[in-house]
């Protein structure tokens, strides 16, 4: 097995800084899928309950995230590479670059007396009379996921939504969910081809609603070579789902430059996606809760 991925663009950098800062503060251990054209992080989430949270960066474009990307899997039937790790040892290892540029990051699979994933970027120090470049190292300690357990780390990548709908700013959400997970359970998310976007709680006592209009909304995506032959019928979809998970995520989410979506799979599943530049994207899925 062999895995080798370089990084040189500085805001490309940062933004997989980002991803796994906001990995880590939703789960202890992280899971590193890398295949012949992408890379997966996920946590080592709640799947038994339909809660998944990953992130996938296209490995294809050398001017995407990646300037170089190699990789050998198991076998030539298998070409994949999983293995685990504590996030809070990634973030450790990529800390230097929150408030330091570097040239690059290399990450790379070695073996010493166990197996690790290398963290080695450089840096550029000027004094009065020198220019240098150290190198930064670091050796993160990971488990190799054998062939027979992949199928716990299954992601669902082909989920059926009713409709997709833009998102208002991440700083909106943040304040606004922040409010009402102090006030019920659970919230209750509503969108319309109207272009509109509901967040409702309700107590024994009092139903607050939020309302965001001018969102646009269509049917969404179906998964398939048949995507577009059997378009929802529905003109609106909801989703009751846990408020506290969903305001952790937003709580955590610190992105450069994305675009939010909420694609609703009625009475059923909420995903949130977040696309990044060059082709990377966070997908969030919360199953919907105590629907009446």
């Amino acid at each position: 097995m062999k895995f080798r991925a370089v990084m040189n663009d500085g805001i490309n950098i940062k933004e997989f800084l980002n991803v796994i800062s906001t990995f880590s503060r939703m789960q202890k251990n992280l899971i590193i899928n890398v295949q012949p054209g992408k890379l997966l992080l996920q946590i080592e989430s709640e799947a038994y309950d339909g809660q998944y949270l990953w992130c996938e960066i296209d490995a294809t474009l050398r001017d995407g995230f990646f300037s170089e990307y190699l990789m050998d899997g198991i076998d030539t039937e298998h070409n994949q590479i999983y293995m685990t790790c504590l996030a809070a040892s990634f973030l450790r290892a990529l800390s230097y670059v929150r408030n330091n540029a570097v040239e690059y990051i290399k990450l790379k699979l070695i073996k010493t007396h166990m197996p690790c994933l290398a963290v080695e970027m450089s840096t550029t120090i000027t004094n009065e009379q020198d220019v240098l470049t150290p190198k930064i190292q670091h050796a993160i300690p990971v488990t190799v996921v054998p062939r027979s357990e992949w199928n716990q780390y299954e992601i669902p990548l082909e989920v059926e939504y009713d409709l997709s709908i833009a998102m208002p700013t991440g700083k909106s959400l943040r304040g606004l969910l922040d409010k009402k997970k102090n006030l019920a359970p659970t919230v209750t998310l509503y969108a319309t081809l109207n272009d509109e976007l509901s967040l409702v709680v309700e107590t024994e006592v009092v139903t607050v609603a939020s309302h965001y209009r001018n969102l646009k909304c269509v049917p969404a995506h179906k998964p398939g070579p048949d995507a577009d032959a059997y378009p929802t019928n529905l003109s609106e979809a909801c989703c009751r789902v846990d408020t506290k998970k969903l305001a952790a995520l937003f709580e955590t989410i610190n992105f450069y430059d994305v675009i939010m979506t909420a694609n609703i799979r009625h009475e059923q599943a909420l995903n949130i996606r977040f696309d990044m530049r060059q082709h990377a994207f966070v997908n969030y899925i919360l199953p919907a809760t105590n629907f009446e």
